[in-house]
């Protein structure tokens, strides 16, 4: 069984998507912010969740849910957390139908609404991940 690293996957998506926003391919630049946003809440799933790799995949591709309801527990279970993102996907297209975008047809998202994502999904990245390195969670051999 190949070993899961949500912070590498995280990674990996944001330097694709950035490659795919500037070679204007706006669907999968778009895809790929989600699963920026996606892999970077479940880090905080994995770490701050008891049940870890259980409750990973309990919430799935959900945003929705990682950034609301598995967001909501860690906020009560470790209060430091509350500084961290909340809903940040609204009001960008990373909201609507995650990850069932990945079949939809060409030419769905503009480039302003790639960019957003993109820049909102590096946002997530860079609120969550840099952090967890420097409390000692993930390890810079990680990234």
């Amino acid at each position: 069984m190949l070993k899961e690293s949500f912070t590498q996957a995280a990674a990996r998506h944001l330097q694709d998507a950035k490659i795919l926003l500037n070679k204007q391919r706006w669907d999968n630049a778009v895809y790929l912010a989600g699963y920026v946003v996606e892999c970077s809440f479940k880090v905080l799933v994995e770490i701050y969740i008891p049940e870890g790799k259980k409750a990973v995949k309990k919430y799935g591709h959900d945003l929705t849910e990682l950034q609301g309801t598995a967001m909501d527990r860690l906020r009560v279970i470790y209060p430091v957390l509350m500084q961290l993102p909340s809903d940040r996907t609204m009001g960008t297209v990373l909201d609507q139908n995650h990850p069932e975008r990945r079949y939809y047809k060409s030419e769905i998202w503009n480039q302003t609404q790639a960019e957003e994502a993109v820049n909102r999904a590096e946002e997530i990245y860079q609120e969550i991940i840099p952090k967890l390195v420097l409390d000692g969670k993930i390890s810079s051999e990680e990234l």
